[in-house]
């Protein structure tokens, strides 16, 4: 398992999923994130049940951490998605799901490198500042530039301190913050 290609695609399902939650309209958004997530345990129960899945096989092998359930990362961001989007919008959804894909590669990959200052676990304070810049200079496209900065740091203090799946926690966190700055300034 190559870290580097794992965090790869953990920010491309971030980045490309939310490029298609905006191109789609709201049901189009929730019959893709559906589909997503079907596939996905469909794959995750032919994978544990020792299936040969040409090409998905040889992805997972590369992208998958040793010992845990395969696909669980990716099942998680599915849901994470489908709860933002019936909660709050496509675009708060988008929102999340780049949150998620930028701030937890990078944190991660730049935590591993440089990452000298133990937050939680193997959470580093480089790594989180370095995933809470790259999440706020992404989401700068989406939303106004502090609103990014807001939503990007409060994403990074839940993915290095909430104990349970990042990958629901952020996408849920992310969107909750944007909402509340919407109801409190009326500037969104």
């Amino acid at each position: 398992m190559s870290e580097t290609f794992r965090q790869t695609v953990h920010l491309l399902m971030g980045l490309i999923g939310a490029g298609i939650v905006l191109r789609l309209d709201g049901r189009g958004a929730f019959v893709f994130l559906s589909a997503v997530l079907v596939a996905q345990f469909l794959l995750c129960d032919a994978f544990t049940r020792g299936y040969d899945v040409p090409v998905f096989s040889r992805i997972l092998d590369e992208s998958e951490r040793t010992g845990k359930v395969p696909l669980k990362g990716g099942i998680a961001y599915a849901i994470g998605a489908l709860f933002c989007l019936a909660v709050f919008g496509r675009e708060y959804t988008a929102v999340g799901l780049v949150t998620v894909g930028v701030l937890d590669s990078i944190s991660t990959l730049v935590g591993l490198r440089f990452g000298h200052h133990t937050l939680r676990g193997r959470k580093s304070l480089e790594g989180t500042l370095a995933g809470v810049a790259a999440a706020a200079l992404a989401l700068a496209f989406l939303v106004p530039w502090w609103a990014a900065v807001f939503v990007a740091a409060a994403a990074g203090i839940i993915e290095a301190f909430f104990p349970l799946d990042d990958n629901v926690a952020v996408q849920v966190g992310a969107c909750v913050v944007l909402a509340v700055m919407k109801a409190g300034t009326g500037m969104l």
